[in-house]
């Protein structure tokens, strides 16, 4: 089987600067390049918006939103309908379609649109379960019983950190038998530094902790900025730039001025290109509540930046405590501080953790890629 003869369509929520975004952004730009048949739709809003906005191949749906209320219900239920009128016309143009999901929401409205659209193959990659230990159960329980529910009719899950894989096997039906480990890919070439090129931290001056995220609860900023005055007031050579937007930049900012912090604290806002952002800072910090496992980590180890971070989701697999960062209970943002401390205060140890030999190689987009073809081509067989 050749590649011209895979058709996939990808559908995410929203196309902001995140992990799932990326993912299917490079997987339905890579399967373009190769001349299959690839589709995407997602919600018209978005930082990314403007990459594919022009493509013949991508529907931007105005009805597609993340964000769920009862108020919006009409707007879901019409939503859902236009998903399932343009996979039914995607399949009338190809029976052997498959659909591909990322993210919670697309993932539940797309796999049950392919269903009623009769289409075969139905994929969903897992970045992280949208329910999680840091719920009340009453929101647990209902987001739960969905992807049980959506479970039964999904052909295939593709999880990017065994941590997701080890949940799905233990709370669904027969996922053993039907997920893959596919790790998220980036860009190796734009983040890589090599060893032989490193220029100690203690050289330069201040010390510049960095992080990318949205700014949102589940992204639990608030403790990482805590951390981080915790350190500045122990050290004034250290400084915190944030890559990312969201709906709490008022509050977050508002932080910041109250705490007299904005001279040392810098908020990029979203970005592109973050590699030549990310190439000035020292050390790496991270401070969610739940993930599947970050890309941002995976670039900033390709830079061979030191990680301090919660010990959240699948990053655990790239992070080894005390060798190439520290990992921290959740919460615990006076440890995460004293970890930030030590980078900052012990030479050798930073030097320890920057050079030490990641095992980056699944992690990159063209072993993602194949990867992603080869299970394609399985399916389709």
């Amino acid at each position: 089987m050749n590649k011209k003869s895979i058709p996939v369509v990808y559908i995410v929520t929203k196309l902001e600067l995140g992990g799932a975004q990326k993912v299917c952004l490079s997987l339905f730009k890579a399967l373009q390049s190769a001349g299959c048949s690839a589709h995407l739709i997602s919600g018209k809003n978005g930082p990314l918006v403007s990459q594919v906005s022009n493509h013949e191949n991508v529907f931007l749906l105005p009805s597609m939103q993340r964000e769920i209320s009862l108020k919006s219900l009409w707007n879901e239920a019409k939503n859902f309908f236009i998903l399932v009128k343009t996979l039914r016309a995607l399949k009338r143009k190809n029976a052997r379609l498959i659909v591909h999901t990322h993210s919670t929401k697309a993932g539940l409205l797309g796999r049950w649109a392919a269903w009623i659209a009769g289409i075969k193959n139905r994929i969903h990659t897992v970045h992280g379960f949208g329910f999680h230990e840091h719920q009340s159960w009453f929101a647990w329980i209902p987001v739960y019983c969905l992807e049980l529910i959506t479970s039964i009719i999904t052909t295939h899950f593709i999880c990017v950190s065994a941590h997701d894989a080890k949940t799905g096997v233990r709370l669904f039906p027969r996922f053993e038998k039907k997920h893959s480990i596919i790790r998220a890919g980036v860009d190796a070439q734009t983040f890589y530094t090599p060893a032989t090129s490193l220029s100690g931290a203690f050289s330069k001056q201040p010390f510049v902790f960095g992080t990318i995220s949205c700014f949102k609860p589940q992204k639990n900023l608030f403790d990482l900025l805590q951390a981080f005055k915790m350190v500045y007031q122990a050290d004034a050579r250290a400084r915190l730039e944030i890559i990312g937007d969201g709906i709490q930049r008022q509050k977050i900012e508002a932080w910041i001025a109250s705490h007299n912090l904005k001279n040392v604290i810098t908020l990029h806002g979203w970005q592109h290109s973050v590699a030549p952002i990310t190439k000035e800072w020292q050390a790496f910090a991270l401070s969610s509540l739940w993930e599947g496992l970050p890309c941002a980590i995976i670039e900033a180890r390709l830079q061979h930046l030191p990680i301090a971070s919660y010990d959240t989701g699948g990053i655990s697999e790239v992070v080894i405590d005390r060798k190439n960062g520290f990992l921290v209970t959740q919460g615990d943002w006076i440890t995460l501080a004293a970890r930030m401390q030590a980078l900052m205060k012990d030479p050798e140890l930073y030097k320890k953790m920057q050079s030490f030999p990641d095992n980056l190689a699944d992690f990159e987009s063209t072993h993602m890629i194949k990867e992603h073809i080869n299970l394609y081509k399985h399916l389709l067989q």
